[in-house]
């Protein structure tokens, strides 16, 4: 008897867990959010519409710790600034390597 109880308990998590899944895949493939369809494949993710223009230009400002020079970008130098990220930008005149 014990093990019967133990098969129906299993059997009713079991159909518990399908039931759920079956009604959060309609919920996710009718959301319209930017993040969720992206995420689970069900819609375009919030495609951005490519937009002409420039780059601005990176440059070090005081705080800023040079690192050294560019090993792939001649005149450049690598900085770190206060946040710890690390940047490319011209190498400060009279600078040597």
């Amino acid at each position: 008897m014990t093990e019967t109880r133990l098969h129906r308990s299993k059997a009713k998590r079991f159909l518990r867990t399908v039931a759920a899944v079956a009604l959060i895949i309609p919920v996710l493939s009718a959301c319209r959010s930017d993040v969720l369809p992206a995420v689970f494949g069900l819609g375009s993710g919030g495609i951005a519409a490519y937009a002409p223009g420039q780059l601005p230009v990176v440059v070090a400002h005081d705080g800023d710790r040079l690192i050294g020079q560019s090993g792939t970008q001649t005149g450049r130098c690598i900085y770190e600034n206060d946040a710890g990220r690390r940047f490319r930008a011209d190498c400060p005149p009279g600078y040597k390597p």
